[in-house]
Order: C-alpha cells, then structure tokens, then sequence
C-alpha cells in the first residue's frame, strides 16, 4: 500500500496576555486571501473566526466546507486547517479572538471535560441562518475588547461563556462532535497534551516517543516536520509561557518560579527566558507591571504572531 502523502503545519503561537488570556485580532484590512495556501497551521490557542464579508472555503479535518458573510467558526488549538477566498479574484474580511479557554472559563463552567476537548481539538462552523445569535455575541465581543469600559473583561467573559454553551447546545445528539480528532497528524497529539500538563516535570524523548507508540528517531523527526521546532525547544516554549503568567500574577521571588516551571537552575531560566522573551525575567515583570497589556492588534501587513516583547515594545 503507498504512504500517504504528509500536509506539512506551520505552527502559530499567539502570546496571550497572562493575565487575561484573550487576544483580538482587528482591523478593516484583515483579508484572506484567494490562493489556497499549500501547507496547514493550528494554534496554541482556541481561535474563534467572524467573517464580516467575502466568502469562501477551509479545510477542516479534510474536509471543505463554505463560509460566507456572518459565519462564526470555532477551531481548537491542536486541529490543522487554512482558509481561502472564493471566487479567484475575491477577498474575504475577518476578525478573530484567540483565547485559553481553559484558563478563562475554567471556574465558570461545569463542563470542565468538554471544555478542555474544546480547547485542543474541537472545530466547528456555525453559519448565520441556523445560529444568528453568533455574530451577535461575536461583534459584542470585540466591541468590548475596542472599547475596554470598566468592567470589560467580565462582560468578555460571560460572553465567551454564553457563546461557548450555546455552540455546544447545536450538537444536541453527538455532544463529542466538537471533541474530533485532528486527522492531518494525530500520532503527536499523546505527547503535545502530556506536555502541556506535566511540562514542570523530568521525562525523556523516549517518554514521549512511547506515548505516541513511535519510535525517538521518528517521533523527533515527525515533530519537527509539523511543528517546525524540536521536542525540547517546544517543551521551554510551554515553561517560559507559564512563567510568565506566575511573575505577572504572583508575588513569587523568580528562582520558586523557576522551579515551579520545571528549571532547578536559575542560570538555566534566565537563560532561556532572555530566549524566548527578549529580556531576562527581572526586566520583563518589571516592564509587565508597569505597562498594561496590549490585547487587541490590528492588521499592520506582518504575517505572523507577534512575540510578548514585540507587544510591549510597542504598548503605549
């Protein structure tokens, strides 16, 4: 029987402000384009998608199916997928709310198991005839994130909440259809969730490898291809983001941080922390403390995540 051929991801990390882990992405020009894009992309968070007008296409789970105009479209962190316009010479307009989920919601829902399946694989496309109410909750949304009234981040909340229950409400009788599989690569998605659950931890490749019944050679191999980055730089990735959130949070000195994030090492954290963020981690709660957090971009023609110290170089 021949190989299947591999859809290559591009992996896109969306640095949410800690403390509030929702982030817009707005502006008049957001546009998708009409050329389909030749490789997939998934998230490290849950995006939530409102075309404003256009139409046209995604591929979700390997399967097309049409948007147009007031559709909202619900994709889990893990799951694989690229939109395009329809027709050739068209452009559709988007805006997008990226958001943890489960950090946000997770002690105003009793729907903790769902919720988290939502977070990591659930996808689904609510078109305007049969759920108008979700480009109403949606405008309301990133109304709220423009505006930032007193008050916004319990509106924002309770409108993700009602947003997310009412979404589950229209899978009455297949209540695990939001929970699908990504079926562009399943074989890492053992070892990317024990990963983000246990990222303090000491394990090995070969831990990681069996989780995924491959072996370390292919397991390190197939990571890269998907992710576009190793087993262990993805594993810092996932600590120094927890960190982040610790030092903005709490009062913890930097080197319990350090420890709770899984570096026994000081000089190790630092080290990597100046990595990923650009500063060490004194500076950047420092500057966090002192800044508030930018949570809403808008198209400045840049084609990809902007990184926390980007943010903050350019907060006001």
């Amino acid at each position: 029987m021949p190989r299947s051929k591999m859809v290559l991801s591009e992996y896109r990390s969306y640095e949410l402000p800690p403390d509030f882990p929702v982030l817009v992405l707005d502006g008049d020009e957001w546009r998708i384009s009409p050329q389909r894009s030749v490789n997939l992309h998934f998230h490290n968070c849950v995006e939530i998608g409102f075309c404003r007008s256009g139409q046209g296409m995604m591929l979700l789970n390997q399967e097309e199916i049409s948007f147009q105009a007031e559709d909202v479209t619900l994709i889990g962190a893990d799951v694989h997928h690229t939109t395009w316009s329809t027709p050739a010479d068209s452009f559709s307009m988007w805006s997008y709310v990226f958001v943890d989920l489960e950090k946000l919601l997770e002690k105003n829902t009793e729907q903790r198991s769902l919720l988290r399946s939502v977070h990591h694989s659930g996808c689904l496309i609510l078109h305007q005839e049969k759920a108008p109410w979700a480009p109403a909750l949606l405008r309301e949304i990133i109304r709220e994130m423009r505006e930032q009234k007193e008050g916004y981040r319990d509106c924002v909340r309770g409108l993700l909440l009602t947003l997310f229950t009412r979404m589950v409400r229209t899978l009455p009788d297949r209540p695990a259809a939001m929970a699908a599989q990504p079926s562009e690569n399943p074989l890492l998605l053992p070892a990317l969730s024990w990963m983000h659950e246990n990222y303090a931890a000491d394990f090995s490749m070969e831990k990681l490898a069996s989780l995924c019944h491959l072996s370390p050679t292919h397991f390190r191999r197939l990571f890269k291809e998907q992710l576009g980055t190793t087993p262990l730089d993805y594993l810092h990735q996932i600590r120094i983001y927890r960190s982040c959130s610790m030092l903005l949070e709490t009062d913890e000195n930097i080197a319990s941080v350090a420890g709770q994030v899984g570096y026994s090492s000081l000089s190790c954290f630092n080290r990597h922390f100046l990595r990923f963020m650009g500063v060490i981690p004194s500076q950047w709660r420092k500057t966090a403390d002192a800044l508030p957090r930018r949570s809403r971009l808008t198209y400045t023609g840049w084609t990809r995540a902007e990184t926390s110290e980007e943010i903050l170089r350019k907060a006001p």
